[in-house]
């Protein structure tokens, strides 16, 4: 089992900074503005060999319980509880705080080792400043900048120390899990719009409160994975900072997260395209489909919330009106759902594991080759400039997506409608559900 590490600490002590620091990439939103990060964040790293699971969690507040206050302290608890150790990261610039020492009696109860953690402390001058915090009842203060660099190695050693004697108290030695028999990893990302109830379908599959939920638009600022065993399949479920609207972007924090959804569709192998029933598919909705088959993912469009709907409109007819809004994605599946009541959100991982199975799909080149046949008799290629076009032979070149690569006497002169047929006619000999197909023309 991997040691499970979270940061505590008040808002804008820089949590999302150090977290960003130790597992080596720009993951958490980490910006000035206090309160940016509100639900956990996982991450993870190695050191010495180690492999550890790191958690950031929503600013620590003790005066007060307005707002999302008491939503972050519920999430800051299921944290504290999943972990092996927790490290409360102090402001040294600002200095001891009140609600630092109502935090540290708080994480007192817990019973887990706790490392005393000064941040922003960049100098010999400032390093003598953070001696009141001993006043917190520490044996030690690691002092730190987790923007500079500074002071991480010390921090890291005794994050590994402390864990390594957790380990061997627990098993005797320590040793690395083996990756023997390991499952496919299947990458699932939920895409929508604010609102639209990616955060409650996360929690309905996921059977707890792991993101922050809430009816105002944009509760979820950060993309956040969440590891599941599903059938015997590993997926990895993302979900992200809604898109908004152009003229609805007025913060830097906003319009960085809606860069790393495109950057979440780069990452996922499945991508469910979240639309909220009553406000149907939107421009943006069409864009997200059009970027998400150019990527070669696969598709599935989930209409949530279809329990405020489904006494007014049929699901044909709405399939309907989907289908002729999203071009681009007419052959992914289309599931009606509600986080609220549970309905169909079990059929979501099902689905996903199905298209991926589409996506990784591999046909014969004798199969392929007697389907083109068969595609030419009933539809032969139309002559361009008076010259005959023959497609000679097909055979797949690659999976993810799934690409099929032509051979033909004039593979510039075969119209984007001929294209279109042989793909509708691969559709409908083979399963390709949600799944985008590539055709790759070369001459011969």
């Amino acid at each position: 089992m991997e040691p499970v590490i979270t940061i505590v600490g008040r808002p804008n002590v820089g949590k999302s900074t150090l977290f960003n620091r130790l597992i080596g990439y720009r993951k958490a939103i980490a910006e000035d503005t206090p309160g940016v990060t509100r639900d956990r964040n996982y991450g993870s790293f190695e050191y010495r060999g180690t492999n550890f699971q790191l958690i950031d969690t929503g600013g620590f507040e003790t005066s007060h319980n307005e707002g999302y206050v008491p939503l972050i302290k519920k999430q800051i608890h299921l944290s504290i509880e999943e972990s092996s150790l927790i490290i409360f990261l102090l402001d040294g610039k600002e200095g001891l705080h009140p609600e630092d020492k109502e935090i540290a009696q708080s994480l007192r109860k817990y019973g887990k080792p706790v490392l005393y953690v000064i941040n922003k402390i960049d100098s010999r001058k400032k390093e003598s400043d953070a001696i009141e915090f001993y006043t917190l009842g520490m044996d030690k203060l690691y002092i730190i900048s987790a923007l500079h660099g500074i002071g991480i190695g010390e921090l890291l050693d005794a994050i590994y120390d402390i864990t390594a004697g957790m380990k061997e108290k627990e098993h005797g030695t320590i040793q690395k899990e083996s990756k023997v028999g390991e499952p496919v990893t299947i990458r699932v990302a939920l895409i929508g719009r604010p609102n639209t109830g990616k955060s409650s379908i996360t929690n309905k599959i996921l059977g707890s409160e792991r993101m922050i939920v809430s009816d105002t638009p944009g509760t979820t600022r950060d993309a956040i994975d969440s590891h599941i065993l599903f059938k015997d399949k590993e997926i990895v479920l993302i979900d992200t900072a809604g898109l908004r609207k152009k003229g609805k972007i007025s913060a830097r924090v906003e319009a960085y997260s809606v860069a790393r959804t495109i950057k979440t569709i780069e990452r996922a192998d499945v991508v469910n395209i979240i639309i909220d029933a009553e406000e149907g598919v939107s421009h943006q909705d069409e864009a997200i489909a059009h970027l998400v088959a150019r990527r070669g993912k696969g598709i599935c469009i989930v209409v949530n919330k279809w329990d405020l709907l489904e006494k007014k409109l049929s699901v044909t007819e709405y399939k309907k009106l989907v289908t002729r809004q999203l071009p681009h994605a007419n052959y992914a599946p289309i599931l009606f759902t509600s986080a609220k009541t549970g309905s169909n959100i079990e059929k979501i991982i099902d689905t996903d594991i199905r298209i991926y199975k589409a996506l990784t799909t591999r046909i014969g080149t004798a199969r392929l080759n007697t389907f083109l046949e068969q595609a030419a008799r009933d539809i032969t290629p139309p002559r361009i400039q008076g010259r005959e076009i023959r497609i000679l032979y097909i055979y797949q070149s690659r999976i993810l997506p799934p690409t099929l690569t032509l051979f033909s006497n004039h593979p510039e002169l075969i119209s984007e409608h001929y294209k279109r047929y042989l793909v509708n006619s691969l559709r409908k000999a083979y399963v390709f559900e949600g799944a985008p197909i590539r055709l790759v023309f070369r001459k011969k």
